[in-house]
């Protein structure tokens, strides 16, 4: 059943990391205003959507965040949740909880100051703040590149360990305007899968897209794989564009639908969820 929808407000960013794959959307300046993010929404809930991913670009950019927060919360989806790069978070963590913020993941794929990665050192003081008012749990995104931050793997599984973090382990997604950086600098991570697996205290499958998580006792670590044949299998989730399109998937090109009404939602959700069967 299709019950996740991650809502991309912005493509706007204040950082250039070389993986970014804007959600699977071209470039275009229209954002969705506040009354067209509730139109879809509300539309959204009515078709059986409980979950919502606030993304962007980098949502905090928006100078109505907290207001879409709102929005989100007014028309009580059960879990409110949000990805940001950190670098703004000291200053919203409160005013996002505050606003019905239940969670968050903090990208954060390395503990040095490599170049036009996301690092600690722009988000400390926000995961801290982000603690401090019950954001939880906090998930830190790493996305592991060969020959870039795959020799930090176990530093920042350290880092999510003393800050009582769950770490994602995240394999670099292809898609058409990254191809030879895909293949330059991808990491398979079934090596340390395997690890973790015989390190762990408890193996827990999570129902979105199969993933695992491995409970090693003092830190939780799990581990992204898009092209794992589990992970489309169970995938119950659809996308919302910057500009307001439905995208079934971020895997396939060309695949945006306008959104107009209810039935717009139905239709999408009829053919993704005909599609899981065929596969499953």
């Amino acid at each position: 059943m299709i019950d996740s929808l991650r809502l991309s407000v912005t493509q706007q960013c204040n950082l250039q990391c070389l993986y970014c794959h804007k959600e699977g959307q071209l470039q275009t300046k229209k954002e969705m205003t506040l009354q067209e993010i509730e139109d879809i929404l509300k539309n959204a809930k009515e078709t059986g959507i409980k979950k919502i991913k606030v993304t962007g670009g980098e949502p905090l950019i928006r100078n109505d965040i907290v207001d879409i927060i709102k929005i989100i919360k007014k028309h009580r989806f059960e879990d409110i949740s949000l990805v940001t790069n950190g670098v703004l978070l000291a200053s919203y963590a409160r005013k996002l909880k505050e606003a019905g913020l239940q969670r968050i993941n903090i990208g954060c794929d390395s503990l040095s100051s490599t170049v036009l990665l996301k690092n600690s050192t722009n988000f400390k003081e926000g995961l801290q703040i982000a603690q401090e008012v019950g954001l939880h749990p906090i998930k830190l995104n790493m996305v592991v590149l060969k020959g870039i931050n795959d020799t930090e793997i176990y530093d920042m599984i350290t880092f999510a360990r003393n800050n009582n973090a769950i770490l994602q382990l995240i394999e670099l997604i292809q898609l058409n305007v990254n191809k030879e950086f895909y293949q330059n600098h991808f990491f398979d991570l079934r090596t340390i899968e395997q690890e973790l697996a015989q390190k762990a205290v408890k193996i827990i499958p999570k129902e979105m897209q199969n993933r695992m998580q491995y409970d090693c006792g003092d830190v939780i670590v799990e581990v992204v794989r898009p092209f794992s044949k589990k992970f489309c299998k169970n995938c119950r989730r659809i996308r919302i564009t910057s500009d307001g399109k439905i995208k079934p998937c971020l895997m396939k090109n060309d695949n945006l639908v306008p959104f107009k009404d209810k039935s717009s939602f139905i239709e999408v959700i009829e053919k993704k969820e005909d599609n899981y069967v065929q596969t499953s």
